[in-house]
């Protein structure tokens, strides 16, 4: 009888075990490199994470990657060594290491961050750059020494191991691929090296004769943009883009190559074009009798609509569908706009784009003036909620397009 018993209670820790294994790996997608990544809809979110590390909203996390395309975080855990990926929103709020707003252009790779809590919608509701670390930016006198896992800035020596991470633009690399000559920027606790950027594979774009522009955006490719402010300067990977503007019916693009550790001078002034310019945009929805409202006006979508170069407010409505909502950057003489409230529930939009002028490129935001300077604060905020409305600034260079965002 007493050998039954402990059998059993054998077969059952067995059991046990083996289903606790199951669960562990329930919501997890293994990548080619070998990480573990979660996509933290709520239900996975609850799959892998405890109570206690929902709520830790003071847990560092390193930032690994920003893909604004996907609009995703891909942040390193130092509590398990894993990466997470995060999804942030219009609803995301960004922040400096001293709690002043900001954006998401602002988080680059390397950075030490805490994070939020994630919504019922899977979306990260806030980040923040982390007080705790130290940045040195422009670092040109160092040395590395791999045998030690050292390495030293001017005469501070500091240590690195294996979770220090390494940033060659958009790729991660090893302490050994830095160079002599190279610039680097270095993030770290104490003497701890947390990570290295290589900044001179990347090189600065300079935006000059701004004053038309500031206020709306800069798309540099088909995965950086920014809002342009007088004379900036932004780091971009070296590479050739497509430089694109747009504010107001004025816009327009040229290409530029980017070259490691040098600038480029763009003169907006010289690229401005003709204004104010227009575009004819068709619009096809996938729900017969749907209603099209543009700036808050219902407008028939059968021809082509008439819009300024710049942003507008898009709408759309239909019986038994939720109001469809986005901007709409409005940047070629000629373009399709293909809406699906079909697949609304998958969070899923098409867009698609007419070939059309085969003159340079030109691009669009609209921006609201802003006269009163009284209210500095409250502007800024709406020009903030603005900046959070962006969202996968893309568009075919080569080919008249337009663009709908969230």
């Amino acid at each position: 009888m007493e050998k039954r018993k402990i059998q059993k209670i054998i077969t059952y820790c067995a059991m046990l075990f083996l289903l606790t294994g199951i669960l562990a790996g329930c919501g997890k997608k293994q990548e080619e490199d070998g990480m573990t990544y979660f996509h933290h809809s709520l239900a996975e979110q609850r799959e892998t994470q405890t109570e206690e590390e929902s709520t830790n909203e003071q847990e560092m996390y390193l930032i690994s990657a920003v893909d604004q395309t996907e609009e995703t975080l891909q942040l390193y855990r130092y509590a398990n060594g894993m990466e997470y990926r995060y999804y942030y929103g219009t609803g995301t709020r960004f922040y400096d290491k001293y709690g002043n707003r900001t954006t998401i252009a602002s988080f680059r790779q390397g950075l030490l961050i805490t994070i939020g809590e994630v919504n019922d919608e899977g979306i990260l509701t806030e980040a923040t750059v982390s007080d705790q670390a130290w940045v040195y930016d422009n670092i040109q006198r160092f040395s590395v020494n791999t045998e030690l896992q050292m390495l030293k800035i001017a005469d501070s020596k500091y240590r690195y191991d294996e979770t220090t991470h390494v940033f060659s633009g958009d790729m991660q690399v090893s302490m050994e691929d830095i160079r002599s000559g190279d610039t680097l920027s270095v993030v770290g606790i104490g003497k701890q090296i947390l990570s290295v950027n290589i900044v001179n594979a990347q090189g600065t774009l300079k935006l000059v004769n701004t004053e038309l522009f500031e206020g709306s955006f800069v798309q540099v490719g088909t995965r950086y943009f920014s809002e342009i402010t007088p004379d900036m300067q932004i780091q971009i990977p070296e590479g050739t883009y497509e430089v694109s503007v747009a504010n107001n019916g004025w816009g327009g693009s040229t290409e530029v190559t980017i070259v490691r550790g040098e600038t480029t001078t763009v003169d907006l002034d010289k690229i401005k074009g003709e204004g104010p310019k227009s575009g004819k945009i068709q619009f096809v929805i996938d729900v017969e009798d749907a209603i099209l409202m543009l700036d808050g006006k219902e407008v028939d979508y059968e021809k082509p609509v008439k819009l300024t170069y710049g942003l507008h407010k898009l709408s759309v409505y239909a019986d038994g569908f939720d109001p469809w909502e986005r901007n709409l950057y409005v940047n070629s003489p000629k373009s399709t706009i293909v809406i699906e409230l079909k697949d609304e529930e998958d969070e899923t939009e098409t867009i698609t784009s007419d070939t059309g002028s085969q003159d340079t490129q030109e691009k669009e935001t609209e921006s609201e003036s802003e006269s009163s300077q009284q209210d500095t604060q409250s502007e800024s905020e709406k020009r903030q909620d603005e900046l959070d409305l962006i969202k996968d600034l893309i568009s075919g260079m080569n080919e008249a397009s337009s663009l709908v965002t969230n």
